[in-house]
C-alpha cells in the first residue's frame, strides 16, 4: 500500500446474484483529503462506504484501509474507520446525551474526559437543548446531526459521511460542512457520499464520479471543469462589425471550439482553458484593428461536468 494513501481498494466489487453494486472499483484516496463521491442514487457510493466499514464483504476484489486488510484484518479497520450512515441510528428511547456518552465509551473515553467531549460535542452540533429527548421524539434533521456528531467524539483516522446534511435545512448544511472541514484539519481522512452538488463544491479536495458502480473520473474540480471540451463560454463584445476575416481569427485561436455571433459586434465562443484562450484571442482580435470592449466568462458548473461524464443529471436532496 502506498505510505501516501489511506484507503486503497483493487478491483472491488460486491454482487447481489446477477446484480453487481460495485463493479471492479480500484480507487485511492490520499491521507488528509476530502473526497467526495458524487453520484445520484444506485451509483454504489453506500455499498463501498459499507464495505470500507466492514459492514458487508466484498465478493471479490480487495481493500485496505490505513494499511489494513477489510477482510483479513477487520478489527484493525474498525479502530482506523468511523462511519456515520445515511439514517440516523438509535434505539427509539435512547437519548442524545446517552447515545453519545455510550459511543465515547466504546473508544474509551471515561470519567470527566468522556463527559466534556459529548457535552461540546452536542454544543457543537446545536444538540445541546435535546440532549434528554428520546430518539424518537427528535426531528429529522436533529437526528442527522446525531448521527454525524457520533465521529466526533473519536475523531477517527478515516471518518465516512453518507449524505450528512440530508433531511438538514441549510444553515445546518453549513454547520455540518464547516466541522467536517475542521476534522479534516485535525487530522483525519474523509470520504463523504452524497448526491448533492453543492456539498461537493463546498467540501471536496477530490471528487469521484460514479455510476452503476463503477468510478469514471476522480479530479479536483479545477481539473474536472476544464477536463469539458468547450466548456468555457466567453461573450466578447468589439468596437467594430465583425467580418468574415475576424470570425476566421477568432475561429482560429487554440483551443476554440465553436463560435457563434450574437450580434452586429457581439460574439459567444465555447473554448477550452478560457485563462489561456483570452490573451490569445485579444492579441489576434487587436491585430486586424480591432479593440476588445467587453468580456463575459462563465465556466461549466460541477452539474455540467457530472451530465458530461454520465449523461444524467444529478438529483439533489431536498431540504428538511
Amino acid at each position: 500500500m502506498n505510505l501516501e494513501n489511506a484507503v486503497e481498494t483493487v478491483g472491488l466489487t460486491k454482487s447481489y446474484g446477477n446484480v453487481k453494486a460495485l463493479d471492479g472499483l480500484s480507487l485511492n484516496v490520499r491521507r488528509g483529503e476530502i473526497l467526495v463521491l458524487l453520484g445520484p442514487n444506485g451509483s454504489g457510493k453506500t455499498t463501498l462506504l459499507h464495505l470500507l466499514s466492514t459492514v458487508l464483504k466484498p465478493t471479490s476484489g480487495t481493500a485496505k484501509v490505513m494499511g489494513y486488510d477489510i477482510v483479513k484484518q477487520p478489527l484493525k479497520v474498525r479502530e482506523s474507520i468511523g462511519i456515520s450512515f445515511q439514517e440516523p441510528r438509535g434505539f427509539w428511547r435512547h437519548k442524545p446525551y446517552h447515545i453519545l456518552s455510550f459511543h465515547a465509551a466504546i473508544y474509551g473515553l471515561t470519567g470527566e474526559e468522556k463527559m466534556q467531549v459529548v457535552e461540546k460535542t452536542l454544543r457543537d452540533f446545536d444538540l445541546w437543548p435535546s440532549r434528554n429527548k428520546r430518539f424518537m421524539e427528535l426531528s429529522g434533521g436533529q437526528g442527522k446531526r446525531l448521527e454525524v456528531a457520533k465521529l466526533f467524539v473519536h475523531r477517527p483516522g478515516v471518518a465516512v459521511f453518507d449524505e450528512p446534511t440530508a433531511m438538514v435545512d441549510l444553515e445546518g448544511k453549513r454547520m455540518i460542512w464547516d466541522r467536517i472541514r475542521a476534522l479534516r484539519e485535525a487530522g483525519s481522512t474523509i470520504i463523504v457520499a452524497t448526491n448533492e452538488v453543492r456539498e461537493a463544491e463546498y467540501l471536496a479536495d477530490r471528487i469521484s464520479i460514479m455510476k452503476s458502480g463503477k468510478e469514471l473520473v476522480t479530479e479536483n474540480l479545477r481539473t474536472l471543469k476544464d477536463s469539458i471540451t468547450g466548456g468555457d463560454v466567453v461573450e466578447v463584445g468589439l468596437s467594430t462589425a465583425i467580418s468574415d476575416q475576424m470570425l476566421q481569427v477568432v475561429t482560429g485561436v487554440p483551443g476554440t471550439v465553436r463560435v457563434l455571433q450574437e450580434s452586429e459586434s457581439m460574439l459567444k465562443v465555447f473554448v477550452n482553458r478560457s485563462e489561456d484562450w483570452l490573451p490569445q484571442m485579444m492579441f489576434s482580435v487587436q491585430s486586424l484593428g480591432a479593440k476588445v470592449t467587453s468580456i463575459r466568462v462563465s465556466e461549466p458548473s460541477l452539474d455540467d461536468v457530472f451530465l458530461h461524464y454520465t449523461g444524467k443529471v444529478v438529483v439533489k436532496q431536498a431540504n428538511a
